[in-house]
């Protein structure tokens, strides 16, 4: 679609929605949820969103302690979510496998080189 001379995406068809690390600055997961609800509610049946945020789940309190340090210097504070409230940012999709993984662990090029987990989980869904 052009509007004004310039080349613009057809949201009647399928496009990428791309979240990496953004919705974690949404302190409130229900309203991260809404957010992506009305991002999604603009796409064509076939569209995917991408999303990959902060957990505690490897590190634990190590990444915590940095997240923290993050919070008091940083702009705009992050919260680190579980991959279960990640996971649940794709409500309505169809989540593509793996799911919500770590990661490395998503789709690994060399999979036989297990790269370790980390506290970034990440995922994508298809909307139907």
């Amino acid at each position: 679609m052009i509007i004004g001379g310039i080349e613009v995406l057809d949201l009647t068809q399928p496009v990428g929605l791309v979240l990496m690390n953004v919705l974690g600055h949404v302190g409130d997961l229900e309203e991260a949820r809404s957010i992506v609800r009305r991002l999604l509610a603009a796409l064509a049946p076939g569209s995917h969103l991408a999303i990959a945020d902060g957990t505690n789940v490897v590190k634990g309190k190590e990444f915590e302690e940095a997240i923290a340090i993050w919070n008091e210097a940083g702009s705009v504070a992050y919260t680190l979510r579980s991959p279960e409230q990640i996971s649940s940012l794709f409500d309505g999709l169809e989540l593509v496998e793996p799911g919500v993984v770590s990661c490395p662990r998503w789709r690994p090029v060399f999979p036989e080189h297990q790269a370790r987990e980390v506290d970034e989980f990440c995922g994508v869904g298809r909307k139907p």
